[in-house]
């Protein structure tokens, strides 16, 4: 039997956007209690993991996907300006309007308009919040989109584009405590 190859995923549209907020989203559900244990600020409340997990979960449980990239980014963000919880729900679901607001795409987004749009969307966590402090979930976010703007370039598909930036995400969680200001 012969292997055939895969063709990169150049592109992604709602569906894909839908299923790859479903695995990431389970990623942080099964992750709350170590995020609520990293959590130190404003306060070390313990509920940060809660809370994005409770906000993740609303939006899995209500979501109903479009083929349209634009459209099923729109339902993903109304879903969690809704059912936002606490501080890093809020700033979760601003981020995911801001993300469906500055998608340039409509049916489709390759490679660059995703980077684009996640970059753009930046703006929008920071303006959530009344005093933004770096080494925070908002310094997580800005130090991801900078990473998928700086190299998309360098990709033919998304799923190797997204698991690359995975470990941006986690040296810069790991960083987070070092740069409070």
């Amino acid at each position: 039997m012969a292997l055939t190859a895969i063709s990169p995923l150049t592109e992604i549209d709602g569906r894909n956007l839908y299923y790859t907020f479903i695995a990431g989203g389970n990623r942080v559900i099964a992750s709350q209690a170590e995020l609520n244990r990293i959590n130190v600020f404003p306060v070390n409340d313990g509920d940060t993991g809660t809370n994005l997990a409770s906000t993740i979960s609303s939006v899995i449980e209500t979501l109903h996907p479009d083929r349209n990239y634009k459209i099923t980014a729109g339902r993903i963000a109304e879903a969690a300006l809704i059912h936002a919880r606490g501080n890093s729900g809020i700033i979760f679901a601003q981020f995911l309007y801001g993300l469906s607001l500055e998608t340039t795409g409509v049916a489709t987004v390759n490679l660059r308009q995703f980077a684009e749009s996640v970059q753009r969307a930046v703006r929008y966590v920071y303006e959530a919040v009344s005093n933004p402090v770096e080494g925070t979930m908002l310094t997580v976010i800005k130090e991801w989109a900078e990473y998928l703007n700086a190299s998309w370039h360098k990709f033919t598909d998304f799923n190797l584009f997204l698991l690359s930036s995975l470990d941006v995400l986690r040296k810069s969680l790991s960083e987070t405590t070092s740069k409070l200001k």
